[in-house]
C-alpha cells in the first residue's frame, strides 16, 4: 500500500507534538518487527552521464490570588518561602524534529502527482527499507523517486526535507557530496528520495535519501526516531578546486595513526595491506567483528582526543542533539574499549582502511580504490540501525 492524495492531511507542529504526546503508546505496539533481509552483493562501481549539480533551495506566569484584607490591628503573619508555579513546557527536542520532518515529509508528497506517489512511496514494513547501498545506480538499482524526475518544486520539497532532517553540516556535506558526481561524470540527480508510511499518522514511518556515496537513513516510531545507518564516501577525496567533502575524517586518522611509535603502532596496524571493501557491506543488521588494533584507554590523550574527534565527523552530521545523546550512549557504554585499527599504507593518498568500533558502534573507513583517492565509509550501530530499538 502507498500513500495516496486523498489519504495525506495537512499537519502544524502544535497539533503534532499534541498528537504525539497521547499516541506514543499505542505507535509502539502497531510497529512491525520482522526480521531484516539478506544483504545485496556488491557490484562494481562504473560513471555515468554527466549532468549539472542540482541547486536546493535555500512561558508566562500563572496570576496569583488576590490577599484576603486582614482586621485593623491584626499583624500580618509572615509567609514561608515557596516555589513559584509557571505553565511553562519544557519540549522534547526529539517532538520539534520529528513534527519539522513530519511537515517537510507532507509538503514533499503533497507536491507529487499520483504517479510520482506510487513510486515514492512505501509500506513501513515493506523489505524496500532494509535495501540500501552505496554504488552508482547504475550499478544496484534504486527504488523511489530520482531528482532528475522531479519538478524544481517537487526537488526544492525534497531538498527541504533532507535539511529538516540533518545538521547544517550533514546537509552541507551532503551537497558536497552529490556536487562531486560531476568531477565524474556522473548524474547528480540520480538521487533517490523514498517515503516510508505515513508521515504524522498513527504508526512508525521513516524516509530515506539515496544515490553514489551518500544514503541517509530516518525512521520515527511515536515521538522517537532513529537515523542510523548511513553512509558517506568521496571520490576524489580532493577535487582540481580544492574540495574536500572528508577532510577531517581523512586528516584525523592519518594524524592518529602516525602518532604512535613502535610497539603501538605494530598493535594499531592489523595487516600491511588494505581491505579493498569494508566489511559489512549493505547488511541489514550487523554484529561487532574481531576486537583489532589499539585500546581507547592505552592511548595519550592527544590520541585520544583524535579518535573522539574522528567519532564526531561522523556525528556531527546528526541534528545537533541527536548527536549530543549518540556520543553520551558511546560514553555511557564505556570509551575505555573502543579500539582503533588500520591496515594499509600511512600515506595520503594511498590506499588504507580503518575501523573504529566500541560496545555499541561501528566505524569502517576504506579508501583502498583508485590509488587512496576513493574513500566508502559507514557507521553502524548494533541495536539501533533501522530503528530495530524501536519496534
Amino acid at each position: 500500500m502507498t500513500v495516496t492524495d486523498k489519504s495525506l492531511k495537512s499537519i502544524n507542529r502544535r497539533q503534532f507534538i499534541r498528537l504525539g504526546a497521547t499516541t506514543t503508546a499505542g505507535l509502539f505496539l502497531a510497529a512491525c518487527g520482522a526480521n531484516p533481509p539478506t544483504a545485496e552483493p556488491t557490484p562494481t562501481e562504473v560513471v555515468q552521464r554527466p549532468t549539472d549539480t542540482p541547486i536546493p533551495p535555500t512561558a508566562t506566569t500563572a496570576p496569583t490570588d488576590t490577599p484576603i484584607p486582614l482586621p485593623a490591628g491584626t499583624n500580618a503573619p509572615t509567609a514561608e518561602p515557596t516555589a513559584t508555579a509557571t505553565n511553562t513546557a519544557v519540549i522534547d527536542p526529539d517532538q520539534l524534529l520529528i513534527a519539522d520532518m513530519t511537515l517537510a515529509a507532507t509538503a514533499y508528497l503533497e507536491a507529487l502527482d499520483d504517479g510520482q506517489r506510487s513510486i515514492s512511496a512505501y509500506d513501513f514494513a515493506s523489505d524496500e527499507r532494509f535495501r540500501w547501498h552505496w554504488t552508482t545506480p547504475g550499478n544496484f538499482p534504486r527504488n523511489g523517486l530520482p531528482l532528475r524526475e522531479m519538478t524544481e518544486t517537487q526537488r526544492s520539497r525534497a531538498f527541504d526535507l533532507l535539511a529538516a532532517s540533518l545538521s547544517g553540516m550533514g546537509f552541507q556535506k551532503s551537497l558536497d557530496i552529490i556536487s562531486l558526481q560531476n568531477d565524474l561524470g556522473n548524474d547528480s540527480e540520480l538521487y533517490y528520495v523514498t517515503v516510508f508510511g505515513m508521515p504524522g499518522g498513527d504508526t512508525p514511518w521513516g524516509w530515506r535519501w539515496e544515490g553514489h556515496h551518500l544514503s541517509r537513513q530516518f525512521t520515527v516510531v511515536g515521538d522517537r526516531l532513529a537515523m542510523l545507518p548511513f553512509f558517506l564516501g568521496s571520490w576524489p577525496t580532493t577535487t582540481q578546486a580544492g574540495l574536500r567533502a572528508m577532510a577531517q575524517e581523512e586528516d584525523a586518522a592519518l594524524e592518529l595513526i602516525n602518532s604512535f611509535s613502535g610497539d603501538m603502532q605494530a598493535q594499531a596496524i592489523f595487516q600491511d595491506r588494505t581491505l579493498t571493501q569494508h566489511v559489512t557491506q549493505n547488511a541489514a543488521k550487523v554484529d561487532p567483528l574481531e576486537p583489532i588494533g589499539v585500546a581507547y584507554a592505552d592511548m595519550s590523550s592527544s590520541q585520544q582526543q583524535l579518535v573522539t574527534e574522528i567519532m564526531q565527523a561522523y556525528l556531527n552530521t546528526l541534528p545537533d542533539h541527536v548527536a549530543a545523546a549518540s556520543f553520551e550512549r558511546i560514553d555511557a557504554a564505556g570509551l575505555e574499549p573502543i579500539r582503533f585499527g588500520w591496515a594499509g599504507s600511512l600515506d595520503r593518498q594511498r590506499p588504507q582502511y580503518f575501523r573504529v568500533q566500541g560496545p555499541t558502534f561501528l566505524l569502517e573507513y576504506d579508501n583502498s580504490r583508485n590509488g587512496g583517492t576513493h574513500i566508502h565509509s559507514v557507521w553502524r550501530d548494533f541495536e539501533h540501525d533501522f530503528g530495530y530499538h524501536l519496534l
